[in-house]
């Protein structure tokens, strides 16, 4: 008796550690396929957003001007009397996907936010090089202190995996970021930020916005070399 309750207790033991085993080695194979994933959707992401970008420049070719933001998720540029809505000269909403033919969205299913200096984006008259307003900027953190770029005509953005501050396709609003750098990315001021992803409870706080533009010089040359500007 005395010897099977022995090899019975053993049993269990063994079981417990085989058990654990395979959620170790379960573990090790999941993180690896979900970090995948997560690249894979930034990946694609930032594919739908240099598309966009294609797509401004060939719609400011075709009808000498970039679009105006989609303010009411209908995904068709809002415009009135020839002029975007504006803050401080800046257009702010979502990209115009209709409008533009492309894809309604990010791989997170999350509208992609888009904001374009008014002058260039204006239809009361043709394309003009005019400097009334400032160029929108990227930065590497939301103090500014190292400017990535200050000749950004329009900012494109994917609000990455955690959302926050983004419109879903269905109409549905996250809730604002926390971290200071991606809340910046929602102010709708002329300043954006863009850089490595970073987790929550990091120093630097949690970042996983995906960041792309339209520098003033491309434009130019693009309307240019199209025969839009002399």
């Amino acid at each position: 008796m005395t010897m099977n309750k022995t090899q019975s207790g053993f049993s269990f033991i063994e079981l417990a550690v085989a058990m654990f085993i395979m959620t170790l080695l379960l573990g090790s194979i999941l993180v690896p396929l979900t970090t995948q994933v997560e690249r894979r959707q930034i990946s694609d992401t930032t594919k739908i957003l240099e598309e966009a970008r294609d797509a401004l420049l060939g719609h400011a070719i075709a009808n000498g001007r970039l679009p105006c933001p989609d303010t009411n998720n209908d995904g068709t540029e809002n415009i009135s009397a020839g002029v975007c809505t504006t803050v401080s000269g800046i257009a702010h909403g979502n990209l115009p996907w209709r409008t533009l033919g492309l894809a309604a969205s990010d791989a997170w299913g999350n509208r992609i936010r888009y904001a374009v200096r008014g002058e260039y984006a204006q239809s009361t008259t043709l394309f003009s090089l005019t400097t009334g307003t400032a160029n929108l900027q990227v930065c590497e953190t939301s103090a500014c202190t190292s400017i990535l770029t200050s000749s950004a005509v329009a900012v494109l953005l994917s609000h990455g995996k955690n959302g926050y501050g983004a419109t879903n396709i269905n109409g549905s609003t996250y809730a604002n970021p926390s971290s200071a750098d991606e809340l910046e990315n929602t102010d709708a001021d002329r300043d954006f930020v863009s850089r490595i992803n970073t987790e929550i409870g990091t120093t630097a706080g949690e970042f996983d916005d995906v960041v792309i533009w339209v520098p003033l010089f491309t434009l130019l040359n693009r309307m240019v070399t199209a025969g839009k500007l002399p």
